[in-house]
């Protein structure tokens, strides 16, 4: 095993090279786009001593992995405008704003709204992208400058119908919120995590952009880093890679002895090597934070190249509760689960991005009445049944979720919820006024039944 550990090894140096040169030579051809819009990268692509991919490439051979993905949240994160990807009604629909009447059209297979536009006259905006896919459905127009502006009125995908992200406020043109303010400016505000490898390239002489990315959407690289070495090796020595353990186990487990280090293969990324290395690769975008450098962050620690939000007033509670929109990361590294161990992929599938089990059980995997290897200070016990959660089976009381894991909703139909795996404190929201699963059910009782309660049932 050690002679074909050390042969990948010694090509990736070479094929690092001509990566590196690839790069360079790629970038220098990249323009911005005629009509303002992003140019793609070419495969091979990026910044200097790092070379990208198309996706396609990583199919041929992790074919489970990337029909996983086919189809998720990340893979949906931003699309092209056609008739399969755009959700909302472009059949002459109208939408009406404190006095301004917008309204959604199809013309020659593009999408437009006739809208207010940054003088204060409607006219009519292309619709050239698709932002997010459930619950919700941005759109984004192409401006001078580079720039994509994102339309403040969403499609709401569980109601089917159009609505304001600011329904009870008017935005006039000259509002940094006004839909072609800066505020909505996807190339400064929410690109980076809706694409791979993006790059905003601002301008500040000319106050323009040249933003690039490597792939459209949320794809393999973005977590596992740029592949252009990995798929080199795996194409140069097939036998020779497809004889190797893989890097890591299945999600949640240790990383075999005899599996070669990622960078061997070409990788820079090591998402099995522990909780920390997978936690990092999904922080860079499932926290509130600001970049501090334009280094790749796959592989890298995330306070290497982020600032992320403190426990600030305003942010979160006083108990360290999630209140504004603070994404999952802050709430996660307070929590229980974190501290034991407990990697984001043993609840939520990585490829696919939903639950590994339905409801409930996702929280039975570990919490039941046998004793679970990874976590020997867990207790086992029963936690399904009326004399933990006091509450009729099957009802939404009864859910882990409604208890330890509470939700607010953010862009008004978006909820989210708290990542912290708490116990319910009624008392300390009756001493500090925050909020506790149990009234946010239970909206018209005051904290101090709810304390009444939980101490009449747990003690």
């Amino acid at each position: 095993m050690s002679d074909v550990r050390s042969a990948p090894t010694v090509r990736v140096a070479s094929i690092a090279v001509l990566a590196a040169c690839a790069a360079v030579l790629a970038a220098c051809a990249v323009g911005p786009g005629s009509d303002g819009a992003p140019p793609r990268l070419e495969p091979g692509a990026g910044d200097a001593g790092v070379a990208y991919v198309d996706d396609a490439a990583c199919a041929d051979c992790h074919a489970r992995e990337h029909e996983a993905w086919s189809g998720s949240h990340h893979d949906l994160a931003m699309q092209e405008a056609t008739a399969e990807t755009v959700l909302g009604d472009f059949d002459d629909a109208t939408f009406t704003h404190f006095g301004v009447t917008s309204r959604f059209f199809e013309r020659d297979g593009r999408f437009f709204v006739n809208t207010e536009g940054s003088d204060g006259r409607l006219a009519d905006f292309e619709l050239a992208y698709t932002f997010g896919v459930e619950p919700l459905q941005q759109y984004l127009a192409p401006f001078p400058g580079g720039r994509l502006q994102s339309l403040t009125i969403a499609w709401d995908t569980a109601r089917g119908a159009w609505f304001h992200l600011y329904p009870d406020r008017e935005i006039p043109p000259d509002d940094p919120l006004h839909w072609t303010g800066r505020y909505q400016r996807w190339n400064m505000m929410c690109a980076e995590c809706h694409s791979t490898h993006l790059r905003p390239r601002y301008d500040a002489d000319s106050d323009t952009y040249r933003t690039t990315w490597a792939a459209i959407d949320v794809g393999c690289q973005a977590c596992h880093g740029p592949g252009a070495a990995h798929v080199d090796l795996a194409r140069a020595v097939p036998e020779e890679i497809a004889s190797l353990p893989p890097p890591s186990g299945a999600p949640g487990s240790t990383v075999s002895d005899d599996a070669p280090h990622p960078a061997a293969l070409g990788l820079v990324g090591d998402l099995g090597a522990s909780a920390n290395a997978e936690l990092r690769a999904c922080a860079g975008c499932h926290s509130r934070r600001q970049r501090l450098t334009e280094t790749d962050r796959a592989g890298r620690p995330f306070l290497d190249d982020f600032l992320p939000a403190r426990l600030d007033e305003g942010l979160y509670h006083a108990d360290g509760q999630i209140q504004d929109e603070v994404y999952v990361w802050g709430s996660f590294v307070q929590s229980r689960m974190h501290a034991a161990g407990v990697r984001c992929s043993d609840c939520h599938d990585p490829h696919r991005l939903d639950l590994r089990a339905p409801g409930d059980t996702v929280c039975l995997q570990c919490h039941r009445e046998t004793p679970v290897e990874r976590f020997p200070m867990l207790s086992p016990g029963r936690y399904d049944t009326p004399d933990h959660h006091f509450h009729p089976p099957a009802s939404a009381g009864a859910r882990c979720v409604s208890c330890h894991m509470p939700a607010r909703t953010y862009m008004r139909v978006d909820p989210r919820r708290d990542h912290g795996f708490r116990i319910p404190r009624p008392d300390l929201s009756a001493a500090l006024g925050t909020p506790n699963g149990c009234t946010q059910c239970h909206d018209d009782r005051p904290a101090g039944w709810a304390a009444d309660r939980a101490d009449e049932w747990w003690g």
